[in-house]
């Protein structure tokens, strides 16, 4: 039997957090999940708690730095916002909802998921501030598409895969417009022209 990593331990700790909540996080159901003995965990992981903690950084690394990581990939915004998106739209909703979730409940989890949001929409104000928004601008731009993403998981996990691409299209277009009424950072004028001085 091959031996069982500590990634094997915290992914099928995700698969149970995605199927049950948090309350399926036991040290007894991840051994029968796995087929292994409390021993094999304790090798891995000192206790419950560090378990938990290993098992948010794990899911902050899959489902948030990963797909930056491979969104930054591309070269012009454009092409790295739609590297972001299709990488996105692999992962598993349900284990998101499941983390919000628990983060209801738990402070340990509630601030990780804090974290996570900020990066995630710093990192769509990122893409924004590359097409030539202002940082206001794009942060409120962000922050409204990251919301309705949200909002998405929440309302309408249960979408087949042609509705939710509607879905995104719609929202995509949406933002297009908003961004239309939101001014572009004006260019650095380097030679004191335009500064708004009168001739006289």
């Amino acid at each position: 039997m091959a031996r069982t990593s500590r990634n094997d331990w915290l992914d099928q700790g995700l698969d149970a957090l995605r199927d049950g909540g948090e309350g399926a996080l036991t040290i007894e159901g991840l051994c029968a999940r796995l087929g292994r003995t409390k021993g094999s965990f304790y090798h891995h992981f000192e206790d419950m708690a560090a378990f938990l903690d290993a098992l948010l950084a794990r899911w902050e690394e899959r489902h948030t730095s990963a797909p930056i990581h491979h969104a930054e990939a591309g070269g012009a915004p454009e092409d790295r916002r739609q590297r972001l998106s299709v990488v996105v739209r692999s992962l598993d909703g349900r284990l998101d909802l499941a983390v919000r979730s628990w983060a209801l409940r738990d402070g340990r989890a509630a601030a990780v998921l804090r974290r996570v949001d900020a990066r995630r929409v710093d990192y769509l104000a990122s893409l924004h501030v590359g097409q030539g928004r202002a940082r206001d601008s794009a942060l409120l731009l962000a922050r409204l598409e990251y919301a309705a993403f949200i909002g998405a998981q929440l309302l309408f996990s249960d979408l087949h895969a042609e509705s939710t691409r509607s879905l995104e299209l719609a929202l995509d277009r949406a933002l297009e417009l908003l961004a239309g009424d939101s001014p572009p950072s004006p260019p650095k004028n380097r030679t004191g022209a335009g500064t708004g001085r009168r001739r006289s």
